[in-house]
């Protein structure tokens, strides 16, 4: 476990990037908390596996191509404050700033290209395989 802001330092001693998923769907894309694309892009950028672990029954045929289409948005309040740090509040009146929004997404797609595998029930499949898994439990009794 790591700060995202350490990334680039912390990397070159890991070997594997574990990652959890909120879905993987039909194209491969894998949804999961804000960050994770971020994470993914950059083991892959230092050669390093990401294997996303993730229950079949989070598999949808749904596609998505990008994070902002279809997100859940949480508090933009939330941006504003620092953990344990009351003397950071450079955004305290953000609301009194008429060019300023705050946009606090929740999701991020993380494309298949920077999946190296993801670890099911079934076993490890590539994130290309999961319309394959979607059409074997769309067909009746099998062997999954």
């Amino acid at each position: 476990y790591a700060y995202i802001t350490s990334l680039a330092y912390i990397l070159p001693q890991v070997t594997t990037v574990f990652l959890g998923a909120a879905s993987a769907l039909a194209n491969g894309t894998v949804v999961s908390r804000v960050g994770t694309a971020a994470v993914a892009a950059t083991a892959n950028a230092f050669n390093i596996p990401v294997v996303v672990c993730c229950e079949t029954y989070k598999f949808s045929h749904r596609v998505q191509l990008d994070a902002i289409t279809h997100n859940e948005l949480g508090d933009p309040d939330a941006l504003c404050e620092v953990k344990n740090r009351p003397d950071v509040n450079d955004l305290r009146n953000w609301n009194d700033l008429q060019n300023l929004r705050l946009l606090n997404l929740r999701y991020d797609a993380v494309q298949d290209k920077y999946i190296t595998m993801i670890a099911t029930e079934v076993g490890m499949i590539p994130a290309s395989s999961v319309p394959v898994i979607l059409r074997e439990y769309n067909t009746g009794p099998s062997l999954l």
